[in-house]
């Protein structure tokens, strides 16, 4: 755990937020009905906004808001460790640990002012319990012992997925994949089959009871249809689905903003990830409990999520999160099942590969450099100049940062349309028009976005921060007589 702590709080702050991350700064500033409210309209559950609230303030801090998420993280690598270990031994707990602390995607993630690292520990708690009971049912000494001695592991289950499931709604099919383990435990276990059906029917009224009311709510408060809000995700082709796999599974890490993934100097790695993970399946056929158990918690949300996307899109690596702890625990024990001496050159490989791969995320810009751009403007923009973003999150971001930096909102607005930018161009003279990336999604290209303001002539400057944001300056004395260009639209529509 250390070791994924220190991972996760080494440059916390040096990346910066990005869009979903500047809504969660601002929520986590609302009164708390307003939170409960907007977190509600939004299509998601006000819990990890509310928890976050006491962390944040309401000026960006990225290393205090992104610290809670941190701390999840590095839990559930906690959690991940002792699943692995429960089901074969310290040394399947050490190597899945090792896997999950030092990989780029649970990092970014465990680096991100959002709910997903907190979804993987309740996911997690819950997975451990349903391990403990599948691994003392399975044993036939425990057929001797009494039933209250499975009552923590039904508890870690039952808290675990309530937990889960009143955070994010993507977290929905553990819920699913938890009844089909379950049920593989209560059909493998003849002789209990009473007893587990008795107290399953229990835990799962307890989760709902505890769930039902915050759908009702949602679904009373919300501004559409939640499948609706997935709109900006890209269509699924062999690329895409290459690139979440390399994300999620193979230490490849990603730029957060258009999932391409980002080069790492062991490639093979991931492969051999793999080829440990399909081993440790077929070491636990042994045990078709725990190996239904752990095998539907690696693939439930893959499936759920293509089988969705059948009719809607909505495959993105981080609803892959909790999918990637099964899957290194199946990696664990396949490297425990290696013979005894090659186990520690194993690890050893296991440690360095996974490190080399990790190592180039802390360099690579993974988010759009939105604070450069923001702090630039302060400095730059005089009193009456207008500022122009190229669309309504661009402004919502750069005012965001503009809050740190002390830059004036009066002057930034979101082009609409012509009249916007040439009237005050023409009475004001300075105008700067700022381009960029806030989140996923199709965005004009940058060259087209030049090309359109052309029409004001040259710029007296373009300033480039990072890979996605870009700021141009143009001054009235420089500018091309628009009377001259015919032009009628600075922008597409």
């Amino acid at each position: 755990m250390a070791t994924a702590l220190a991972a996760r709080l080494h440059g916390l702050s040096d990346k910066p937020l990005w869009l979903d991350e500047i809504i969660t700064q601002r929520r986590a500033n609302l009164p708390i009905s307003n939170l409960i409210e907007n977190s509600l309209y939004n299509k998601q559950f006000p819990t990890y906004f509310i928890f976050v609230r006491a962390f944040d303030a309401p000026i960006i801090n990225e290393w205090t808001l992104r610290l809670p998420s941190a701390i999840f993280s590095a839990i559930a690598v906690l959690l991940v460790t002792l699943i692995a270990t429960e089901i074969q031994s310290r040394r399947a707990g050490v190597i899945a640990g090792v896997l999950m602390a030092l990989s780029p995607f649970e990092v970014q993630l465990g680096q991100e002012a959002r709910s997903y690292s907190l979804v993987s520990c309740f996911v997690f708690l819950a997975l451990w319990g349903l391990v403990r009971i599948a691994k003392q049912l399975s044993s036939e000494a425990s057929l001797s012992r009494p039933p209250n001695r499975l009552l923590g592991s039904w508890a870690a289950y039952t808290i675990g997925t309530i937990g889960a499931i009143n955070v994010l709604l993507v977290a929905a099919p553990w819920l699913l994949a938890s009844n089909l383990a379950m049920a593989a435990i209560i059909w493998r276990s003849r002789s209990k089959q009473r007893e587990l059906a008795r107290n399953w029917i229990i835990a799962q009224a307890i989760i709902l009871l505890t769930w039902l009311p915050g759908l009702v709510a949602m679904y009373l408060v919300a501004d559409q249809d939640p499948l609706r809000g997935f709109h900006w995700l890209p269509l699924i082709t062999l690329k895409y689905l290459w690139a979440v796999i390399s994300d999620v599974y193979l230490f490849r890490p990603s730029d957060i903003i258009t999932f391409e993934p980002l080069p790492t100097p062991f490639f093979g790695f991931g492969a051999a990830v793999v080829a440990l993970a399909l081993l440790g399946a077929w070491r636990l056929r042994a045990n078709p409990m725990l190996l239904s158990v752990i095998g539907i918690a690696v693939i439930a949300m893959p499936i759920t999520i293509t089988v969705v996307s059948i009719v809607h899109a909505m495959l993105v690596p981080r609803y892959l999160i909790w999918s990637a702890g099964p899957f290194f625990v199946l990696a664990g024990v396949g490297t425990a099942a290696l013979p005894r001496k090659l186990f520690p050159l194993a690890a050893i490989a296991i440690a360095v590969g996974a490190m080399l791969n990790l190592a180039p995320y802390y360099r690579y810009e993974t988010k759009p450099r939105w604070d450069l751009a923001a702090a630039y403007l302060a400095s730059n923009v005089q009193p009456g100049d207008s500022i122009f973003t190229n669309d309504d999150m661009a402004h919502y971001v750069l005012g965001a940062y503009g809050d740190r930096y002390h830059l004036d909102r009066k002057g930034l607005n979101t082009v609409f349309n012509t009249s916007d930018v040439t009237s005050r161009y023409a009475q004001e003279g300075q105008v700067w028009i700022v381009y960029g990336r806030t989140g996923q999604g199709s965005v004009d290209s940058e060259e087209t976005f030049v090309k359109n303001w052309s029409v004001l002539g040259a710029p007296v400057s373009k300033k480039r921060f990072g890979q996605h944001v870009i700021v141009l300056h143009f001054d009235k004395n420089s500018k091309t007589d628009l009377e001259k260009t015919g032009a009628n639209n600075i922008l597409d529509p």
